[in-house]
């Protein structure tokens, strides 16, 4: 009668593999220094051999030299005698650790890139050329205010950006207003955006993107057009315009929408 046995084989992987990109290569070698060992392929083998050759002498020169044999070494290294092959310098193995994750997440703070937010629009630029002026200067252009965001740029038309507005409020964010013909200008020139302006409040605006201000110029127009045509420049809008304008936009947006 046949019987089967099964023999558990044990494999060994190369520490350089699993470190670089955690493949698993058989180690046929094994390099120790001081109390740490590392088994490691023919090609690491060769490698890290050749590294610590260049950078430390491989003794037979040293004794050649003065006539006596080398002091022993706390190292040993195992290398087949196998051809060397033409490689590249290695690159350091890291192990991982806190030390590594310390250093990885200094990386990322160094690498924060200090932004600004635009509210309305910059005299005598229009939206992709402010976006790129303040870019070329250093800085990101956020919607939302974040951690990186050191500076409000204010345009015409910034007080309707009500969540911008609360946003630099709450969290301190100086404003810088461009309002002013020339004054984004400078600062590009400059390559400088400085806040210390003060911050106006946000602006009501109903559902068609008007604030009061801009909606009361829009009905006063509409009203001298049709049959208020002494309505004042100034002061309140009466009542029945308000109610007149509101219908008559009512019924044009209900036949539009019948027509559809």
């Amino acid at each position: 009668m046949r019987k089967t046995v099964l023999v558990p084989v044990e494999h060994t992987f190369c520490d350089a593999h699993i470190a670089r990109d955690g493949s698993e290569e058989e180690a046929s070698d094994t390099l120790t220094l001081g109390a740490r060992t590392w088994d490691l392929c023919l090609e690491h083998s060769i490698r890290f051999g050749r590294y610590l050759i260049d950078a430390m002498g491989d003794g037979v020169a040293d004794a050649d030299a003065d006539g006596s044999e080398p002091e022993p070494e706390a190292m040993t290294v195992t290398v087949k005698p196998e051809p060397v092959p033409v490689v590249a310098d290695p690159s350091p193995v890291v192990e991982p650790g806190h030390d590594a994750e310390d250093l990885n997440e200094g990386a990322a703070e160094s690498e924060l890139v200090r932004s600004v937010m635009l509210a309305g629009e910059v005299p005598g630029y229009d939206w992709e050329s402010a976006r790129d002026a303040v870019r070329n200067a250093g800085y990101d252009v956020v919607g939302r205010a974040d951690d990186s965001t050191v500076l409000l740029i204010l345009g015409e038309g910034g007080e309707r950006n009500g969540h911008k507005l609360r946003d630099a409020s709450g969290r301190g964010i100086p404003c810088m207003d461009v309002r002013t013909p020339g004054r984004f200008k400078s600062a590009v020139l400059a390559g400088e955006f400085v806040g210390g302006d003060p911050l106006p409040e946000p602006a009501k605006v109903d559902r068609s993107g008007l604030s009061d201000r801009e909606r009361n110029r829009v009905i006063r127009t509409w009203a001298r057009e049709n049959g208020w045509p002494s309505l004042p420049v100034q002061g309140r809008v009466p009542m029945q315009v308000r109610h007149a304008y509101e219908l008559a936009h009512r019924d044009a947006s209900e036949g539009k929408a019948a027509a559809a």
